[in-house]
């Protein structure tokens, strides 16, 4: 099993808006509306959530290595601390040993967010208590913005996995939900990476569209295959 934790990059929003575009006639309009936190995307239709179930990273890594996956948290969006807190109380959750101490958990992947969603804990003890919970369970790391991923390139190299796209290498996915520092606003239309960027900046969603999982997807699965842990 792969255990998945993160935010809303990690859920999957924003995949259903691109179903609702693409196979329903909603509008851009009719989707900006609904952006959180106008409304919970929870409350979406079900074709829409299971294109998003099938679409989101976690999905994609689980399918190729050919392995049952959960996502850590039942909704959209989360903090760091939401991570720890998971991971502090997993036999809660599910049955975490048993007599032999088996771990269901082969692989934890965890996408950091925003630390500043916890402002009580610093960047340093977010990422610190985190990987101290995961124990000596295999995991690797993924990061939405720079700050953390500099953090844990010095403290867990072995651990940290980059974001490669179009034969380039960045530390975090700020740079491609955005655009590379070089780049302008018409480097996100042309990848379309980003419900933004495939919608031609009609809809305000900086979320991956489907296209953007498979690149977090793809980078994942390298790292994993790298660390030889399947």
């Amino acid at each position: 099993m792969i255990l998945f934790l993160g935010c809303s990059f990690t859920w999957g929003a924003g995949l259903q808006f691109e179903y609702l575009i693409d196979n329903e006639g909603w509008s851009t309009d009719d989707c900006e509306k609904l952006i959180p936190p106008n409304s919970f995307l929870e409350h979406l239709n079900y074709k829409s959530d299971m294109f998003r179930k099938e679409k989101h990273f976690p999905n994609l890594v689980a399918k190729h290595f050919d392995k049952h996956y959960s996502l850590g948290k039942f909704g959209n969006g989360g903090d760091n601390g939401n991570a720890t807190f998971v991971l502090k109380n997993l036999g809660d959750f599910l049955v975490h040993q048993v007599k032999d101490r088996v771990n269901p958990i082969k692989l934890v992947v965890i996408q950091f967010t925003d630390w500043t969603r916890k402002p009580m804990w610093t960047l340093e003890q977010q990422v610190d208590k985190t990987i101290e919970a995961i124990g000596d369970t295999n995991w690797i790391g993924i990061s939405w913005q720079d700050d953390i991923s500099e953090y844990l390139k010095k403290v867990r190299p072995y651990n940290f996995c980059p974001i490669e796209f179009d034969g380039v290498t960045y530390d975090s996915f700020e740079h491609i939900i955005n655009q590379p520092p070089e780049e302008t606003q018409d480097w996100r239309v042309k990848h379309k990476l980003t419900l933004f960027g495939k919608y031609n900046g009609k809809l305000h969603d900086d979320h991956f569209s489907s296209k953007g999982h498979e690149v977090i997807a793809k980078s994942i699965i390298k790292k994993i295959e790298e660390n030889n842990i399947f």
